[in-house]
């Protein structure tokens, strides 16, 4: 009986042993509760399943979507999720996948984050998988998408293609971004998010010109892409010979005499088709958009020495 008492515990041991060495490698929740052999000796076994754990801190920069939908990829496979989750946009993202699921060896894992509200893009974070245990992210920042305008730059006359123009989105003075468009007049320009709701967003075109800059109010409170045509320079309906002013606030006025009204003041570049001409003043029309969009034409004189002879040829400043 001793001998078999031995031999039992020699086996119990080893199957401990077992046991153990074989938990090592599945690390996880234990069963709630222990299973019993229902025998003489009494013996008892507990489970254990791997799992790991997955948290992702976030953070939000300006704005927070009301919901998040979180889909976690494994092992390069980006067409069938381990796991999906919507849930509201919490501060950070946790969830739990079997053990043996992801790549440990290569970063093929990654979360996909995606805001349930359009003003957001989605974002991807990729990552090492582990056998157990816990992976702890490093933080993300969910912001607004970027607000994008394109489009392309065109002489106003003729629509032929104006090259190298120089476009800027600017908020009040302040250029937030500038390019140029390229050699056949098109451009592409983004900035953050943020400024979906600036009330003083403008995109202005052609500061590198000798005409008078374009400038436009922009509003992107219910898209986040705009495509905008730039037309530079007058129509085909201002006859020459053309003249520029060559400065600001140059007198617009009712008559050629130094005293007579002043009807506005035109900026710098401004074009004027001349019809008549005395020793001190040229007179003859401008071009003024009203409302965005619609074109008068207004007659007045202007000193001489305020204007010069242009050349549409020629409109570059270099």
């Amino acid at each position: 009986m001793q001998s078999f008492f031995q031999h039992f515990r020699m086996v119990l041991i080893s199957t401990g042993f077992f046991l153990i060495f074989s938990c090592a490698q599945f690390r996880g929740p234990m069963y709630p509760e222990i299973i019993y052999n229902n025998k003489q000796p009494l013996v008892s076994v507990t489970y254990e399943y791997g799992e790991v754990q997955i948290i992702l801190p976030l953070k939000y920069d300006s704005a927070i979507p009301d919901n998040i939908l979180f889909k976690v990829y494994a092992k390069a496979d980006t067409m069938n999720p381990i796991i999906s989750i919507l849930q509201e946009a919490p501060n950070e993202f946790r969830t739990t996948i079997p053990q043996g699921a992801l790549d440990i060896n290569n970063s093929t894992n990654f979360i996909k984050i995606i805001p349930q509200n359009e003003n957001f893009d989605p974002i991807s974070v990729r990552f090492k998988g582990i056998g157990f245990g816990r992976i702890v992210l490093p933080s993300k920042v969910i912001r607004i998408g970027q607000l994008i305008v394109s489009g392309k730059t065109y002489l106003k006359d003729s629509k032929e293609t104006l090259s190298r123009v120089k476009i800027s989105l600017q908020n009040f003075d302040n250029v937030i971004h500038s390019t140029y468009s390229n050699d056949s007049g098109f451009f592409q320009i983004a900035i953050p998010g943020e400024y979906q709701f600036a009330e003083h967003l403008r995109i202005v075109a052609g500061e590198n010109l000798i005409l008078k800059p374009y400038s436009k109010k922009l509003n992107f409170n219910n898209y986040r892409k705009l495509k905008i045509d730039i037309p530079i320079g007058p129509t085909k309906q201002m006859k020459g010979p053309l003249y520029i002013t060559n400065k600001n606030n140059v007198q617009f006025r009712e008559g050629p005499d130094i005293g007579s009204k002043i009807l506005f003041l035109l900026n710098q570049g401004e074009v004027i088709s001349v019809d008549r001409v005395t020793p001190g003043a040229y007179y003859g029309y401008i071009e003024v958009e009203i409302e965005g969009e619609k074109i008068v034409v207004m007659n007045g004189w202007v000193d001489r020495s305020d204007l010069r002879e242009l050349n549409m040829n020629f409109i570059k400043n270099n």
